[in-house]
This record gives structure tokens, C-alpha cells and sequence, in this order.
């Protein structure tokens, strides 16, 4: 599993940011071209968000 975190920002207050860890089946690679629209469906169901940039690390995500 790669670990894809989204660097999301409230629209009512841009300078507050947050990480937001999403799990992601596959490579990095696929991370890589694919992470924008996992972004993207996250953004749809999160509407006071902005998406600020995404990041794919071949580290997993911790075990919740």
C-alpha cells in the first residue's frame, strides 16, 4: 500500500491546511498518475475543502 496524502485547506480560512492521509491500492507509480482523482472524489465529499497538492510516498500508511 502507498501512503497518498492530500494537503487540504478550508475555503473559509486558507491558511488553515491540514495532511490528509488516504490509503491507496497500488504502485507508486499508479499513485502518481492516478492520485489526482482519489484527490478529487476526496474533494466531492469534503466541499469546504481545497485541495492544496497531493503527495504518494512508497511508505504505507500506519495502522489505525
Amino acid at each position: 500500500m502507498i501512503a497518498l496524502t492530500l494537503y487540504v485547506c478550508l475555503h473559509t480560512l486558507p491558511n488553515h491546511c491540514r495532511p490528509e492521509n488516504v490509503s491507496f491500492e497500488g504502485s507508486l507509480m499508479s499513485c502518481t498518475l492516478f492520485g489526482q482523482a482519489v484527490a478529487a472524489d476526496w474533494i466531492a465529499t469534503h466541499p469546504k475543502y481545497r485541495l492544496q497538492k497531493f503527495t504518494c510516498d512508497p511508505r504505507p500508511l500506519p495502522e489505525a
